[in-house]
């Protein structure tokens, strides 16, 4: 004796204001219909939507990387780029770490414009407490103007208000603190102008010894003012 198949009974719409039928995206969602008619439906409606949808443009995540390294570099943090980029920090930690030790091959095509798109003028613009590390780069550029006019490392370091070993230490090619960047940069405001007394003849052996270094390396009055963050700053 053999059983009788038993018949799938098919949901039935009982909507006070809609009357859906089956084979339609409505019966497949609303009512949770999974016949054919009905999944070949919604399968129809999401590929038309797809379709519809603009392509997210994407850019090369090594670039963003980059970008990124050299913005921390100049001493800004995470949240600091992700608020001058308008995106959420994680946004930035994914593009830089990726996630389970992966990173990403491809970010979005906004985010490394928004990264290309800080200026020096925009780092230069933070606040930053003054033990908080920096990028060299800037006041080095500055003592190198300032030589080039024949300020020794011990006078310019006088009128910064630091040691003329945080002199030298720059102009080996290291960063340093926020506090000696601000100092440095007055400094080379009062002394840009103006050239070292030479009234005696220790005077003039260390200034001629200044700008005998400062042609040596091809320092020269503008090799600040070329770059945009000395300007800035």
């Amino acid at each position: 004796m053999t059983r009788p198949r038993k018949v799938k009974v098919l949901p039935v719409c009982e909507c006070p204001l809609a009357s859906h039928e089956h084979g339609t995206r409505d019966m497949y969602g609303y009512h949770r219909c999974r016949c054919i008619p009905c999944s070949d439906a919604n399968r129809d409606y999401n590929r038309r939507s797809s379709a519809l949808k603009p392509k997210r443009e994407m850019a090369d995540a090594a670039l963003a990387r980059t970008r990124i390294d050299a913005l921390r570099d100049a001493g800004m943090t995470t949240a600091e780029i992700a608020h001058l980029c308008g995106v959420h920090p994680n946004v930035i930690d994914f593009a830089r770490l990726g996630r389970n030790g992966r990173k990403p091959a491809t970010v979005k095509a906004s985010t490394l414009q928004a990264l290309n798109a800080i200026s020096y003028r925009d780092i230069a613009g933070l606040e930053r407490r003054p033990g908080r590390k920096v990028d060299g780069d800037v006041p080095r550029r500055q003592i190198q103007s300032l030589y080039s006019l024949g300020w020794t490392g011990k006078a310019i370091a006088e009128q910064a208000g630091t040691l003329a070993t945080n002199i030298s230490w720059l102009l080996a090619g290291h960063g340093t603190t926020e506090e000696i960047r601000a100092g440095v940069a007055r400094a080379y405001e009062t002394m840009r102008t103006t050239t070292p007394s030479e009234a005696t003849g220790p005077d003039r052996s260390q200034a001629a010894r200044a700008r005998n270094r400062a042609v040596a390396n091809g320092w020269t009055i503008d090799t600040a003012e070329d770059h945009e963050y000395a300007i800035a700053a």
